[in-house]
């Protein structure tokens, strides 16, 4: 009895898991199949979105050429000629979009000005050009008139504002080194005669204009 009580006892034993696993892999089917369709659900998603996206382009596509149909000429030879036209115009857009230059014709009343001994006025157009034209050819000659109007106008401290700015910012050309003959001559104003000789032997030492080292020269002899 008590065997066959034992018997039964394993049967219900391996019965129940024989159902767990079933149960299971019943389960593991599902949920792989559920994760299936939730990604198939995502493509479908997906693919019908880029339909809408293509549809939408294509309308785009088909409502830009009709503009373009409306806008351009029936007749091909006409249009061929419109196209041609809008092209050289985009050549053209940069060109005629620029600025233009009138640094030259300030530079000639700046010297109009100078030459007439009207410094103020000559000061003013030479800044003019500077502000507006930072990068013109004339921007050395306009910085030199200017130190050199202050300096005949005897406003000593302006000139030299104006004679830094052109050790700065052109340090090797002639006209920096002319000017730096006339900051010699304000040391010389100043009392200054040995520093004037420095800046006059430093002129003629560095600079290869000839008329220019000769002047430096000149004047450096004077306050020996």
């Amino acid at each position: 009895m008590k065997n066959q009580n034992s018997l039964f006892v394993v049967f219900c034993l391996c019965l129940a898991v024989g159902f767990m696993g079933v149960y299971a892999t019943f389960v593991a089917h599902f949920n792989g199949h559920e994760e299936y369709e939730m990604r198939l659900a995502s493509l479908q998603k997906q693919v019908e979105k880029e339909k809408f996206n293509n549809s939408l382009l294509s309308y785009q596509l088909k409502d830009f050429q009709q503009t373009v149909a409306q806008v351009l000429p029936n007749d091909k030879k006409l249009q061929a000629k419109y196209e041609l036209h809008n092209l050289s115009a985009v050549v053209r857009a940069p060109a005629s979009e620029e600025t233009l230059d009138l640094s030259g014709a300030i530079y000639e009343k700046g010297k109009r000005y100078f030459n007439g001994q009207q410094y103020d006025r000559a000061i003013r157009e030479f800044g003019q050009l500077l502000e507006k034209y930072p990068l013109s050819q004339h921007s050395v000659e306009a910085r030199f008139f200017i130190a050199e109007s202050y300096f005949l106008k005897k406003d000593y401290r302006s000139s030299l504002g104006q004679i830094d700015e052109m050790v700065t910012q052109y340090p090797q050309h002639d006209l920096t080194g002319f000017i730096l003959l006339r900051m010699g001559q304000i040391s010389e104003i100043n009392s200054q005669t040995e520093e004037a000789a420095e800046i006059y032997k430093t002129v003629a030492k560095n600079f290869k204009n000839e008329n220019l080292k000769k002047q430096a020269r000149k004047l450096a002899q004077s306050v020996e």
